[in-house]
């Protein structure tokens, strides 16, 4: 769901149902006997993860360290967890950081004027499903670097990925 959300907020969430699976992206770290020959895009093609070929020996981190079943081993009930593991994908994993510079396109295409508030606004209903407090759009606004600068466009993907590594928007309520 965590996968499948940041697509659906970068812009970039193919709904389109049933269909070939989407060939695993394999990192630089995959190696070993039954390694396909090549790699799937790093987004899924932005096919929901349902879609997302299962490989018992290549399966992908991100998918892993939120809980998805193994491939050899039948399961009755999906584990739950909440681990450090799982903030440190959302960090650090390629996919994250590429849906960040898509959301932050998707808002320049929204906003062409460059005003930082009202894309900031937009940012937080997009991915939050709310209005900024004025607290977040202070912090938002100086995390930019704004008004002293109009922010730069990796400006822009950080403040993006840094929404994605919200509590709000990782846990359901």
């Amino acid at each position: 769901a965590i996968r499948d959300s940041i697509l659906a907020v970068s812009g970039r969430l193919d709904p389109t149902m049933y269909g070939p699976s989407v060939p695993t992206h394999l990192t630089d770290f995959m190696t070993g006997r039954g390694r396909p020959g090549k790699s799937g895009p790093l987004d899924g093609d932005g096919r929901r993860s349902i879609y997302l070929e299962v490989r018992r020996n290549f399966m992908s981190p991100m998918m892993l360290a939120f809980d998805t079943p193994q491939a050899a081993q039948t399961f009755g009930r999906r584990a739950r967890s909440n681990v450090p593991a799982q903030a440190l994908i959302l960090m650090n994993d390629p996919f994250v950081q590429q849906q960040a510079k898509q959301f932050a396109e998707r808002m320049e295409k929204a906003f062409p004027d460059k005003q930082p508030e009202p894309r900031i606004r937009w940012l937080y209903a997009q991915a939050l499903q709310r209005e900024p407090s004025a607290h977040e759009l202070t912090a938002a606004l100086e995390f930019l670097g704004a008004p002293a600068t109009l922010p730069s466009a990796e400006a822009w993907a950080d403040l993006c990925h840094v929404l994605f590594n919200t509590k709000e928007f990782v846990f359901v309520n």
